[in-house]
């Protein structure tokens, strides 16, 4: 296994900025397939690496993972601070296939988040659904009404309004045939407080875009013990087709 992590100049964001990359010791003959896995608020690009078992996971598929770093953005052009989603999809992910062995088919291409970065995977599939084969929201932030009362300089980001309905409105404007051909995994802990508007939000997702979701719910909190075993679990979803489990809401 390579653990690396590379700190490059960003144009866009003037300032230096690490991505934390898993890479299999012995690369195969082809591009790898490649998970963008993104952190939570308040966390890092390193945070998945640090508090689970990617590293281990990664070497035995010969999957790559790559674990930016986006600050508090919630993976968003700031309203008064920096283009973080410009920076991600035209700067970023172009500068790691340069840098990288990384397949650039969508077929082999996958994004991954837990609770903001659920929130931010979700918005770039919506935005470039042609990118990816699958989306994984782990314990994802679906309504933005909850932020003012998690993160104290959201006007940052958002401005003075939060647009709390921002996901579902950005997704019933994106292309819906291409959205209904991505494979969608969607997964909360009994316990989060965000529980009953994810159990909203996946009604919505298979009820009004009748997209194709594996609902996975189970004990757990808004954490990294949830996140630890909701990884494992998500990564055979994506990864392992003998293994995958059944659409609908599991207990």
């Amino acid at each position: 296994m390579a653990l690396i992590t590379l700190t490059r100049a960003s144009q866009r964001l003037q300032n230096q900025m690490r991505t934390t990359v898993v890479l299999p010791d012995q690369l195969p003959s082809q591009p790898l397939r490649t998970l963008w896995l993104f952190h939570g608020l308040g966390d890092d690009g390193s945070g998945w690496q640090r508090k689970t078992a990617i590293e281990p996971l990664a070497v035995r598929d010969n999957v790559a993972v790559i674990m930016p770093e986006m600050d508090r953005s919630f993976y968003q052009n700031e309203a008064a601070g920096a283009p973080y989603f410009d920076y991600l999809t035209k700067e970023l992910i172009p500068t790691m296939r340069q840098l990288l062995p990384l397949d650039a088919t969508a077929a082999n291409n996958y994004v991954a988040g837990n609770s903001m970065g659920g929130f931010g995977a979700m918005m770039l599939a919506a935005a470039h659904p042609d990118w990816f084969s699958a989306v994984a929201a782990i314990s994802p932030v679906v309504d933005l009404a909850v932020v003012p009362s998690i993160m104290p300089d959201y006007r940052r980001v958002f401005g003075e309004k939060v647009p709390t309905d921002l996901l579902r409105q950005t997704l019933k404007a994106a292309d819906q045939q291409a959205l209904g051909r991505l494979r969608w995994y969607h997964t909360i802990g009994d316990a989060d407080f965000m529980k009953q508007v994810n159990d909203d939000f996946n009604d919505f997702l298979t009820q009004d875009l009748s997209l194709p979701v594996t609902y996975q719910t189970g004990p757990g909190e808004h954490d990294w013990f949830f996140w630890t075993r909701a990884l494992v679990q998500a990564w055979t979803w994506l990864f392992d087709s003998s293994k995958e489990l059944n659409n609908g809401k599991h207990n």
